[in-house]
């Protein structure tokens, strides 16, 4: 009997396997059919309770067998049906993905996520009602998104999070409870990790995918914004602040809180500017309330940032800021307030300009004269008696202490000329002044020294390379790119001396000063402006200047012993003069204006008498000078004969440069020659091609070198060809 009952239970446990694969067999039977129908854009077969829970399943494992094409077709379906005009047909669609991407998410499958972002991107556009379902999918679609931004998956994911982004801000109208639940997950979706990786391949120039990081960077809204402003806040790097000024305030004015937010708290100078700057270019006008206040801050390169936002918000309130502005700021940035002001007709205008000439014992020493006779120079459009009377006081108080050559005097009464010949005989003005004291240039000279604006975007300095110099020569040289600003329309014909350009070349000189000492330099150097061809300095003069190039391009020569070295013309961002200034030294060389060149010149005297009382002052301007001012000591070495090289043999690889053998005939094969010099910013060498075209042709170009250390590393360095000449009449050409 036991025997029986326990074949009778195996028969049985054999039956229930039996029927249990034959449902199993009838399941499969059954999901395929449904399948197929599917695949026909049959979406009512979605109301079936078990074809429902087992399409992702079935998804998946035909994805993970041999029949890849027919699940990404059923994923497509899913993404048409999940768009279906039946609410019960969507409602079941989203079990399907949120069973999906849960696995997809789990398991990390990149061609699958792509799609389930592009059907959830439809889904969402398409979308009106809160329906079952759609909270916890969005949850779902969360994770995912944030996994794809973490794996780069930029592309696929980048319409997903536009179009949260606009439902996040109302731009994509939805109901409140679409609204509530896609505020959240867009929250979420700033994870710090993605952020990073977003930033960092943003910040790489060589990114392809720069523009796609650049979008959804902006569209991650206020924790996005957040992520971005505090590494605006804390970052170390020039060009990473940059390229964060420019980029949050395409983000719109969800940054505006957390804006206001850093500059509550403690912050450097060039932090405030930076976000000062943001607010400029969001166009808010409503924020000018927060950054008003900077009007008076210690730094003048804060102060000027507060005025391009002034001009740049522009409207109704512009004017009234403005004049606000003139009686807070430092001296240094009134003349500008003052050429923007006289843009405007009206008597506050005309009250200002005459309550600032009251105040004027107060202005700084070193720019009360020009600012005087900037004031002066503007009344003349505003002839009232206030101004008659204000500029004879002047005349008399000016030509008893200095005398009828002062040049504010001269100013004054070119003024007062002015106004009397503009006058009808019925109320012409009786002004008895003796015609020597006017110059009638004095005008066009005043405009010439004009004082504008500081910069938008000064940052801080380059780092000092550890190679002890010998690769400054091969770094890409400064090039004047001007910034986008909104101004309003001023004069065509601006005056020079600006500011804002000047300090923008120079960025990496004054980024390395305190604000008292900005402030203090900028104070000593002069403005000017000479015309193509007008020389500025002769080979053998003693002229003890240092010229900063602001704008144009200088020609430069050498004549010596050896011959006649051509250099590449000297262009904005370039120094000029150090072995005067520094070492006591005649010039050598010639520098003339090639076109319109437009300089300011530190003068010795003035410079010694400054570091009286800031000392430091002196090796921060001195070592950048020997940093960058390199050319006296490659013409050194060029001009001198050594008898022997300091290294061997050199090969020359022509990829831009093209040199002429004897005959003229194009030498694209590798050029033998010696190296002659290592120096400070760069070294120079001799190749056996003395065809002058072979220098002039060379001029400018870029190359690079590998340059090899003592432990035997390797470095490359880019650079310039910086000039060369004959060094032995019709033998070797020197190159530097």
């Amino acid at each position: 009997m036991e025997i029986d009952r326990e074949k009778q239970a195996q028969a049985i446990a054999k039956a229930k396997q039996s029927l249990l694969q034959a449902e199993i067999k009838r399941e499969e039977t059954r999901l395929s059919q449904s399948a197929d129908l599917f695949l026909q854009a049959n979406f009512d077969v979605l109301l079936n309770d078990e074809f429902t829970e087992s399409l992702a399943s079935h998804i998946i494992k035909l994805y993970r067998g041999n029949q890849r094409k027919t699940a990404i077709q059923l994923l497509e379906q899913l993404e048409a049906s999940v768009c279906s005009e039946s609410t019960p047909v969507r409602e079941r669609s989203l079990i399907v993905i949120l069973i999906l991407s849960e696995h997809i998410f789990n398991n990390n499958i990149s061609e699958l996520s792509s799609i389930i972002a592009r059907t959830a991107n439809n889904w969402l556009n398409f979308e009106t009602e809160f329906i079952a379902g759609f909270e916890p999918v969005c949850l779902q679609l969360q994770k995912l998104a944030v996994q794809m931004l973490s794996t780069e998956q930029w592309y696929e994911v980048e319409q997903l999070i536009i179009t949260i982004n606009k439902i996040s801000t109302d731009t994509l109208p939805k109901g409140n409870l679409i609204h509530g639940v896609v505020a959240r997950i867009h929250e979420k979706m700033a994870d710090p990790e993605a952020l990073e990786t977003l930033l960092n391949a943003y910040l790489r120039e060589s990114s392809q995918r720069r523009d796609v990081v650049e979008n959804i960077l902006i569209n991650l809204g206020y924790q996005g914004s957040r992520f971005l402003v505090e590494k605006l806040v804390y970052s170390n790097d020039k060009d990473e602040r940059l390229a964060l000024v420019d980029l949050i305030p395409r983000m719109g004015g969800v940054s505006i809180p957390v804006l206001n937010q850093y500059l509550e708290l403690e912050q450097p100078w060039f932090v405030i500017r930076n976000i000062i700057m943001i607010f400029s270019r969001l166009g808010d006008d409503s924020s000018y309330k927060d950054v008003d206040q900077y009007l008076s801050h210690p730094d003048i390169r804060v102060q000027q940032q507060v005025i391009n936002c002034i001009e740049v918000l522009a409207g109704e309130h512009m004017r009234q800021r403005l004049i606000q502005a003139l009686f807070v700021i430092n001296d240094e940035l009134k003349a500008h307030l003052v050429d923007q002001l006289v843009q405007f007709d009206g008597i506050d205008i005309e009250t200002a300009l005459l309550d600032l000439l009251d105040q004027r014992e107060n202005f700084s020493n070193h720019i009360h004269n020009f600012l005087v006779a900037k004031l002066c120079g503007k009344l003349v459009s505003y002839p009232s008696p206030r101004t008659v009377n204000t500029l004879l006081s002047l005349v008399e108080e000016r030509n008893e202490r200095y005398g009828s050559t002062d040049s504010v005097v001269r100013a004054a009464s070119e003024t007062l000329h002015t106004i009397e010949l503009d006058t009808s005989n019925e109320s012409k003005l009786e002004i008895d002044l003796d015609a020597e004291q006017i110059d009638r240039d004095v005008n066009a000279i005043l405009e010439d020294a004009a004082l504008t604006q500081i910069p938008a975007d000064l940052s801080h300095s380059d780092e000092i390379p550890m190679d002890g110099g010998l690769s400054d020569l091969f770094v890409e040289s400064f090039t004047d790119t001007p910034l986008e600003k909104s101004k309003p329309e001023i004069e065509a014909d601006q005056p020079y001396s600006s500011q804002d350009h000047h300090l923008m070349v120079w960025s990496g000189f004054y980024e390395q000063l305190t604000t008292e000492e900005v402030n203090s330099f900028f104070g000593t150097l002069t403005p000017l402006t000479l015309e193509a061809n007008e020389p500025l300095i002769r080979q053998g003069e003693t002229i003890p200047n240092l010229y900063f190039i602001d704008r144009g391009y200088a020609s430069i020569s050498h004549s010596g012993k050896a011959g006649e070295i051509f250099l590449t013309p000297l262009q904005a961002g370039e120094i000029i003069g150090s072995e005067g200034f520094i070492d006591d030294l005649v010039w050598s060389v010639t520098l003339q204006a090639q076109t319109e060149l437009k300089v300011r010149v530190l003068e010795q005297k003035r410079f010694n008498q400054l570091i009286e009382t800031l000392p430091d002052l002196k090796d921060k301007l001195y070592t950048y000078c020997k940093r960058h001012d390199i050319l006296p000591y490659l013409i050194r070495a060029a001009g001198s004969n050594p008898l022997s090289t300091v290294d061997n043999e050199i090969e020359i690889r022509c990829l831009s440069v093209f040199f002429k053998d004897g005959a003229g005939r194009i030498d694209e094969s590798e050029i033998r020659g010696a190296l002659q010099h290592t120096m400070q910013g760069g070294f120079s060498f001799t190749v056996s091609y003395t065809d002058h075209d072979n220098i002039s042709s060379s001029l400018g170009h870029q190359i690079s070198a590998d340059i090899e250390f003592k432990d035997g590393t390797l470095q490359k360095c880019f650079g310039v060809i910086a000039g060369g000449g004959s060094h032995i009449p019709n033998q070797d050409v020197l190159f530097f």
